[in-house]
């Protein structure tokens, strides 16, 4: 069975942790510890395959992927013992946006100048290309995926950046066979998924809306960045909220909130409140802890899998229906259940 090929934009925390999963995988073929589909349209996580990689870091650039993955600024949970990738080296990839004035310790810029990006994908042989940069990041995500879109490569947008949504773009993927996911990656169990299953379930028993929180704390490259550039991020998240309460309901609330001292752990607050018979009242407060970065492998290994059936069934047209398994702000939203069947009786069918 053909592997699948991704090159990787952003050789950051989730690139680490995804790394470090697929090699767990690779090395434990029988596990089903962690994977929402240990098996997915027949394919394995172990039959990922990383090709390529790209970031802009002098401390990354030019460095064999398993080094570079482990450097500095990236410090989150370790899993396993990094051994896919072996002949990746990072490459110097496209700046543009990807930096502000404030990104310090967290991006120090290499000198190096850009690869040409078509033509490392090309060379690769590259099947997905996979979107890590930093949220904000909108000229340097339109760049990559124009670059990939020209070497024939599919495209997953793990940030909030309007790409899965934006008509033009996914005509441009889709004129070529290709695929585009998007936009900005769900956690397993993160406190988006789990603030819009709580909110499902107080509307499906009746509940009117009158108060929704959501504050997440962290204190990694990613929460530092949404520290200066916080607006697209909450945005996508309120977005998912947003689709599943009513008119009359209190639109619910999202905000990043950066703690230098929890790193990688990441501690979400929900807090929501609603008028139920009588207009007697019920409140939910709950506290979310996790590892941010493994938290979006689980997603991003189903969403490549995904990806490739529907390149490989020429199927590509299709594809966008399914974005609301794996992205906060998909192409057309689905609730949690209807998304997870929608994708249960996909896989079943194939």
């Amino acid at each position: 069975m053909k592997k699948i090929r991704i090159a990787i934009i952003g050789v950051g925390n989730c690139a680490k942790s995804l790394a470090e999963g697929i090699s767990y995988y690779t090395q434990n073929p029988n596990s089903k510890v962690g994977l929402i589909h240990p098996s997915l349209f027949g394919y394995s996580v172990a039959d990922i395959e990383i090709v390529a990689a790209f970031d802009i870091d002098k401390r990354k650039v030019n460095k064999p992927l398993k080094e570079a993955a482990c450097a500095e600024p990236n410090r989150t949970l370790p899993l396993n013992d990094i051994i896919v990738g072996d002949a990746v080296v990072v490459r110097m990839g496209y700046v543009g946006d990807s930096t502000t004035k404030e990104s310090g310790y967290f991006i120090q810029v290499s000198d190096e100048p850009t690869v040409d990006i078509k033509a490392e994908l090309k060379n690769k042989e590259v099947d997905i290309v996979l979107n890590y940069l930093p949220t904000g990041s909108d000229e340097a995500a339109f760049y990559y995926a124009n670059e990939a879109l020209e070497a024939g490569c599919s495209f997953i947008n793990c940030m909030p950046t309007k790409l899965g949504r934006h008509d033009s773009w996914i005509k441009k993927f889709e004129d070529k066979g290709l695929v585009l996911l998007g936009d900005d990656i769900k956690s397993q169990l993160g406190a988006t998924v789990l603030n819009r299953s709580l909110l499902e379930l107080f509307k499906m028993r009746g509940l009117t809306i009158t108060q929704s929180d959501q504050t997440n704390y962290g204190g990694n490259a990613d929460h530092h960045n949404l520290h200066f550039r916080p607006h697209a991020k909450e945005a996508s998240k309120e977005s998912a909220l947003h689709s599943v309460v009513d008119e009359d309901d209190f639109k619910p609330v999202a905000r990043m909130v950066y703690t230098e001292k929890n790193y990688d752990h990441k501690r979400a607050s929900l807090f929501i409140v609603g008028n139920m018979f009588g207009g007697s009242q019920a409140s939910v407060h709950v506290i979310l802890d996790d590892e941010d970065s493994p938290n979006s492998g689980g997603m991003v290994v189903d969403a490549i899998r995904t990806a490739f059936y529907f390149i490989t069934n020429k199927r590509a047209f299709e594809a966008k229906e399914y974005c609301s398994s794996f992205m906060k702000a998909p192409f057309v939203y689905y609730s949690e259940s209807d998304s997870y069947k929608k994708l249960q009786e996909l896989n079943k069918d194939a």
